[in-house]
């Protein structure tokens, strides 16, 4: 019976294969779900799921500090919820299965010739590929080691998604090295078998099945997943290079995104969290508004995107909750300010990576090229539709780009895409305008026309002095799977929130 629980592989509803199975044998009843509604779904889903109050709201938007909450500080300081973390794995691979039944439908010579309606099998293969990466990286990067599925990959320990092909329950779970060196040959492999003049899927939520778009997602991330393990995998370079040559994202028009709709059914994650679901339970952070109004770094200018970030409190200013130790502390703080309008807007769209990420990328590996840099802020405050003269000015005065200088703009450049400024953290120890664990700090604000000051200490639960590097196994995995689980563990020198991941310096 345990092998029913095991919900990470547990079969995905309504996705049976049968060799005596008819696609439609009533075209109002489909036996099989048709591989436009599988993708359509899985785009915008792994976006709910990654980007809504739950595993981007009360965990990392408030640990690269984009956010903090203003009632309950538990989650600031490292406490994070069980059922969370739990939910988190279940749907991450949840996802994961609807992918490799995209493949499978679009491979079974039962199903593939009618598959093949909406895109040739070929295409719709690698846009499962390309996908599956997405998902597994943020497993990978949330957890270390994890259970993990190839496509091509002929590595024994990928044994994920595997209940329905071969009856696993218990899955290994492999070592991070091997799961993004075959991330990488993924990528690779995906974006060169697509038929560029083809559509790619029907369905298509990010490029309305446009095929040369995808090739050029494929290829930035895995420039981006290249440029991630660098330092440890001698490897990256290759596929640095190779990548840029393929083709990676150009402008903002290549940039991968579901974009919502202006209604409460369908509307952005933290739409409906702040305004169907009516709480406001997050403020932007002290660090981060700071930053953006030049009082914290090395800008020292307000930031263009400070207006669509950040909203004006009562009074019209903007101010940042604070970081303190205690609930009491943060509920006697009221001038805070909300998110921007823009951001919280119904028809928000979310976005799975942009062209300024692949700009200060490029201009890290230019050797903090000045141009790259430039053209990574411009793209960021195109992006959010500021004033191209307001941009020609900042870019005309910020400071010449360096290795500190582009990391912070790509902080926050990836502003609402905090698994990636948290994997950033642990890769560079950018940005360095946090507010630290146990260092005393003041904060001063605008309050009633004058100025107002606190004073506060960040007292993180359980003991750490920084980040945290990983989230632990979950519970239900050490009850099921204990002795994979275990095993990982140890690989990693111990299930720890400070266990580093093998790319860490």
């Amino acid at each position: 019976m345990k092998a029913l629980k095991y919900i990470t592989f547990i079969i995905v509803g309504f996705l049976l294969f049968s060799c005596e199975t008819e696609y439609l044998e009533d075209p109002n009843q489909p036996e099989i779900a048709p591989t436009y509604g599988i993708m359509n779904r899985v785009q915008k889903r792994v976006m709910n799921d990654t980007r809504d109050e739950w595993f981007s709201g009360r965990q990392s938007l408030l640990w690269v500090q984009y956010w903090n909450q203003v009632n309950y500080t538990e989650e600031d300081r490292f406490q994070y919820r069980e059922t969370v973390n739990l939910n988190s794995w279940n749907r991450l691979y949840k996802n994961a299965q609807d992918l490799v039944d995209i493949i499978e439908l679009n491979t079974n010579e039962n199903t593939k010739d009618d598959m093949a309606k909406f895109g040739p099998n070929v295409n719709q293969i690698a846009a499962a590929r390309i996908m599956l990466v997405y998902v597994y990286q943020r497993a990978v990067e949330l957890w270390g080691d994890v259970p993990y599925w190839s496509y091509a990959g002929t590595n024994a320990t990928f044994q994920a998604n595997k209940l329905k092909s071969d009856g696993i329950d218990r899955p290994v779970y492999a070592s991070q090295e091997d799961i993004y060196i075959d991330m990488l040959n993924e990528l690779n492999e995906a974006q060169s078998s697509i038929l560029v003049n083809e559509n790619m899927i029907d369905g298509d939520n990010f490029y309305d099945g446009d095929a040369a778009l995808w090739k050029k997602f494929a290829n930035s991330q895995r420039l981006r997943i290249a440029n991630r393990i660098k330092g440890k995998y001698a490897g990256a370079a290759a596929h640095i290079t190779e990548a840029v040559a393929a083709g990676v994202f150009e402008s903002n028009a290549d940039n991968a995104g579901v974009k919502y709709e202006d209604n409460a059914v369908n509307g952005a994650p933290m739409f409906r969290a702040f305004v169907v679901s009516a709480r406001n339970d997050f403020s932007p952070s002290v660090s981060f508004v700071d930053l953006l109004k030049g009082d914290r770094g090395t800008f020292g200018m307000v930031d263009p995107r400070l207006d669509i970030y950040v909203a004006d409190n009562a009074e019209g200013e903007k101010v940042g909750i604070p970081l303190t130790g205690n609930n009491e502390e943060v509920n006697a703080f009221v001038d805070e300010s909300m998110p921007g309008d823009a951001i919280l807007a119904a028809n928000y769209t979310e976005y799975y990576m942009e062209y300024s990420e692949v700009c200060f990328i490029m201009s890290e590996n230019n050797n903090w090229d000045q141009t790259w840099y430039e053209a990574g802020i411009e793209a960021s405050m195109q992006k959010w539709g500021v004033d191209q003269a307001a941009i020609d000015a900042y870019i005309a005065a910020v400071p010449a780009a360096n290795e500190e200088n582009v990391m912070m703009q790509k902080y926050i450049a990836l502003y609402m895409q905090p698994m990636e400024a948290w994997s950033e953290y642990r890769r560079t120890g950018y940005p360095n305008t946090l507010v630290k664990p146990l260092v005393p700090y003041t904060y001063t604000y605008i309050k009633g026309g004058v100025e107002t000051t606190v004073d506060a200490t960040f007292s993180p639960i359980g003991g750490l002095t920084d980040l945290p590097t990983r989230n632990k196994y979950l519970l239900n995995e050490g009850s099921i799977n204990n002795e994979n689980v275990t095993a990982a563990g140890v690989a990693m020198g111990g299930d720890k929130q400070t266990s580093k991941l093998w790319w860490q310096p």
